[in-house]
């Protein structure tokens, strides 16, 4: 591949942007597009040199209404033509649906930094993922941050890259190119103090914003590295396409 990668981020509303993965992404020479799903903004196509990231929000992947069955369709192109794509929450849950799966309501929902047991929320790597690159360099467990209240269910096509007690797929490879984290370890503090402010879900547990601080000084360092990680992946892939 000739040129500046592109990612395209995909967005489902406003305080749910990319965090982290865009001051990466800059540095790593890549060129943002961001589609803003809540207008009329059409859906980037798929095409050579392009990378896709599909982030979170409150909607479900078994929407039939709004544009989720248009970002189904746009995964299906991705996973077919293994271009390199990673979703986040939502973004998981779509690839997964646009791959056949399964998504369902997760026995309980996990929500913010702690559990129901007021222990912090991790992930354990299962032995594909302690052997594949994505995980590189990352601690086991992994800390992260909850906000989801749906899962994909087990399938044998999907690989489990790390996994949690109340949910199979937290990390899982839907394909060659195609990856999703379930939780969220893009997480900056300008999106933590808005999660906190205005997610609806969040508000009832909103005591937990004072853990903000601690809970990103552990989870930044680990989301640069998955995510450098992933960023790396993308370009290896858009090089030799």
């Amino acid at each position: 591949m000739s040129g500046t990668p592109q990612l395209c981020v995909v967005q489902t509303l406003p305080r749910e942007g990319p965090g982290l993965i865009h001051a990466l992404a800059m540095e790593r020479g890549w060129q943002l597009q961001v589609t803003q799903l809540w207008t009329d903004q059409p859906l980037p196509s798929p095409q050579h040199g392009r990378a896709f990231l599909l982030l979170g929000g409150p909607a479900s992947a078994n929407d039939r209404h709004g544009r989720i069955p248009e970002l189904v369709r746009l995964c299906q192109h991705l996973l077919e033509r293994q271009i390199p794509v990673m979703g986040i929450c939502l973004g998981l849950q779509v690839l997964a649906k646009a791959k056949g799966c399964v998504v369902r309501a997760a026995q309980q929902r996990e929500l913010g930094w702690l559990n129901p047991q007021g222990q912090p929320w991790t992930l354990h790597q299962t032995p594909a993922g302690r052997n594949h690159p994505l995980l590189h360099g990352l601690p086991d467990p992994l800390p992260v941050f909850q906000l989801h209240g749906e899962e994909v269910a087990p399938e044998r096509s999907v690989e489990t890259m790390a996994s949690s007690p109340l949910c199979h797929n937290q990390i899982a490879a839907l394909g060659p190119a195609a990856y999703g984290v379930q939780g969220h370890m893009e997480l900056d503090q300008g999106m933590a103090e808005r999660w906190f402010a205005e997610d609806d879900d969040l508000r009832p547990i909103a005591q937990q914003a004072r853990f903000n601080e601690a809970g990103l000084e552990t989870l930044m360092p680990v989301g640069r590295i998955l995510y450098g990680n992933w960023l790396a992946l993308a370009a290896e892939r858009l090089a030799a396409a």
